[in-house]
């Protein structure tokens, strides 16, 4: 352990994409693969958590130990204490899922599951497979604070549901009806399941995958902008998305439904109770529509700088711009020599320093959810965040300003 990372070309991760845009996977093949500082994370926090559920469900190992293996994994530079009480939820949900069974399920972890027959050369690796009463559960921990990941029609969770029904049809053949699909997202979202039936899942299979799956592996299909293409590697250079962003470049490309040409818009008029004229103003609706399209704009330019400015620094050339030296810092040759000099030559020392309060949500940082909820019990009161604009898809419930004003939600 930790499991060594492997990937399909159409690997379930990807699936969002490559189902709505079958090309993306040809497409991207001509770019290097890259990781972040986020996903090393992610791996560190995922081979914590599979050492805890191990511990747990599938090998009784000494506190040494599971100790020897944690510190080993803490040590690395990209652990941090947050991991131990994230991780700690994610082992609390198996639990509970587990205890949710008959009996004591079958459990597998860190498991490669082959879904082959459905998806040329398909697998993929499921965190957490519990099997017992005619169920699977499949749970998937997911470390990043960023994006929040649904369960409900996720298409990765979903291939590895069948990917998992085929790997161990050979022990539970066609007694598995019903079907658990869990996100475990401590640090954003925390907990979802969406509920299913295997029958559900195999039809979805056979008539969207297949065909999807079909076209990706052959390079085929139609190139189709959407929000997969968030994680595509060609996202920042791809015609098909700059296509569907520059209908936003005349006011008119947003307003896909309306229809108005531009002197039926400019000639609008509203009136005012005095008669009087103002000038033609967007509806709601037409805000709304227009503002959806607008922050994938955003997001899309920029991946356009960002690549724009790679090109650039690798000696091609962009039209209209070029890489430049941004505001540089100054920072101090030697600190304590630096302050030494500079009392002596009459600088105060209080001059010297800062100091300012940890924010409650920095120590818990530190200290990890469950030592911070100990320590600093009735010492915090959660304040109301400030209204902010989301879609209609978000799961936070609208803002009500009277609730708030009196205390509620």
């Amino acid at each position: 352990m930790p499991t060594p990372e492997q990937h399909a070309k159409l690997s379930a991760s990807s699936a969002h994409r490559w189902i709505n845009c079958p090309p993306s996977v040809k497409l991207a093949e001509q770019f290097p693969s890259k990781t972040s500082a986020y996903a090393e994370a992610g791996r560190v926090a995922h081979s914590i958590a599979e050492l805890k559920a191990r511990k747990c469900f599938l090998e009784p190992m000494s506190m040494r130990t599971y100790n020897a293996h944690l510190k080993k994994l803490q040590e690395s530079s990209h652990y941090d204490k947050g991991m131990d009480s994230s991780t700690n939820d994610y082992l609390e949900f198996l639990q509970e899922t587990a205890m949710g069974f008959s009996q004591p399920p079958f459990v597998a972890l860190e498991t490669r599951v082959d879904y082959s027959h459905y998806v040329p050369g398909g697998f993929g690796t499921a965190d957490c497979i519990m099997i017992g009463d005619g169920r699977i559960v499949i749970i998937d921990y997911k470390n990043g604070a960023g994006v929040p990941v649904d369960a409900e029609d996720n298409p990765q969770m979903m291939l590895y549901t069948l990917g998992a029904l085929n790997t161990f049809a050979p022990i539970f053949g066609s007694s598995i009806k019903e079907a658990q699909l869990a996100i475990v997202q401590p640090n954003a979202g925390g907990i979802k399941i969406w509920d299913i039936t295997t029958e559900y899942l195999i039809s979805w299979a056979a008539e969207i995958v297949v065909p999807a799956a079909k076209q990706a592996f052959e390079g085929g299909g139609d190139f189709c902008a959407g929000d997969w293409c968030r994680f595509c590697p060609a996202k920042a250079q791809c015609s098909a998305r700059a296509a569907q962003m520059l209908g936003l470049e005349p006011l008119l490309g947003a307003r896909p439904e309306a229809k108005l040409d531009r002197d039926e818009l400019l000639n609008r008029e509203i009136q005012k109770g005095n008669g009087q004229t103002v000038p033609p103003l967007l509806t709601d609706e037409e805000v709304g529509d227009i503002l959806n399209r607008a922050r994938e704009l955003a997001a899309w330019v920029k991946d356009l700088e960002e690549y724009a400015l790679t090109a650039s620094l690798a000696g091609r050339k962009i039209a209209g711009f070029k890489a430049v030296e941004g505001r540089g810092s100054r920072e101090w040759t030697d600190l304590d020599t630096a302050f030494k000099t500079l009392q002596e030559r009459g600088v105060a020392e209080s001059l010297l320093w800062e100091r300012k309060p940890v924010t409650a949500p920095a120590l818990e940082k530190t200290l990890g959810k469950k030592i911070f909820a100990e320590t600093a019990e009735g010492l915090v009161v959660k304040k109301p965040g400030k209204p902010t604009l989301v879609p209609d898809s978000d799961k936070r419930k609208p803002y009500n300003a009277a609730a708030v004003a009196f205390g509620g939600a």
